[in-house]
């Protein structure tokens, strides 16, 4: 599994699109290729090789560790992020439109008889957000990022704002992900690494969401609550630094 990283116009881009999952996003290539975009940031190929052999790097990766400092954690990840080799141009693409392509990536490797075609994807997906709902004065929400620092989460105006069409969870939904790999599981995330850093957001009241159960998706379990923020959102406080959750 090779990771790439966006060039900057298409992690710009990718800001600007609704995420299919929390800090997920699918893209395709000029050359018609199917690409699983995190964090806005990095990409991963999806096609047969994608789980041929493991990534060998990443968890040895210092901004991973709980144990340094914002300041020296944001540095160490974009020296990492800076060194990724390149990715092509990269659009926005649909589940529909990559779908083939992802349930490719997740298929067996290397299996002794041809696969069969991958299941048709369903018209919609049944109980995904099927509610609206409004924020209390005291609402406290939480998202699972992959990487330190987060694309959706602009901490550099006043006050501070959520990127419209971005996924979070309750609060009550904190101790069922205590790890990275729990939220992806608990979520049902397309993504193959783990959601390490936490952020908890407090948006004003009257703020609303859509809201329901993650079910079952990309060969995840679900079982979660999820929300996404319907508009750009001004959070009624500052932003605290990311919680660095294990990884398993």
């Amino acid at each position: 599994m090779k990771l790439l990283r966006l060039r900057q116009r298409d992690q710009d881009n990718f800001v600007e699109v609704p995420e299919i999952a929390m800090d997920c996003h699918l893209a395709r290539s000029e050359s018609q290729k199917f690409y699983l975009v995190i964090g806005s940031r990095v990409s991963i190929l999806l096609d047969e090789t994608t789980l041929a052999e493991p990534e060998p790097e990443l968890f040895d990766q210092l901004w991973l560790r709980p144990s340094i400092s914002s300041q020296e954690r944001t540095g160490i990840f974009q020296r990492w992020l800076t060194n990724l080799t390149e990715a092509p141009v990269l659009t926005a693409a649909t589940p529909v439109q990559a779908w083939a392509s992802f349930w490719g990536a997740y298929s067996p490797v290397a299996p002794i008889i041809p696969l069969p075609p991958a299941p048709p994807r369903p018209p919609s997906i049944y109980g995904h957000l099927p509610f609206a709902t409004t924020t209390f004065p005291e609402t406290v929400i939480y998202r699972w990022e992959a990487f330190p620092t987060s694309r959706r989460i602009d901490r550099s105006v006043n006050p501070p704002t959520i990127a419209k069409d971005t996924y979070a969870a309750p609060a009550s939904e904190a101790p069922f992900a205590p790890t990275g790999f729990a939220a992806v599981a608990r979520f049902a995330l397309p993504n193959l690494m783990p959601a390490c850093f936490r952020w908890e957001l407090q948006p004003l009241a009257g703020t609303h969401l859509e809201c329901g159960a993650s079910v079952p998706l990309y060969g995840q379990s679900g079982g979660g609550v999820e929300v996404k923020f319907t508009s750009l959102t001004n959070n009624r406080c500052p932003i605290a630094d990311p919680i660095v959750l294990p990884a398993l």
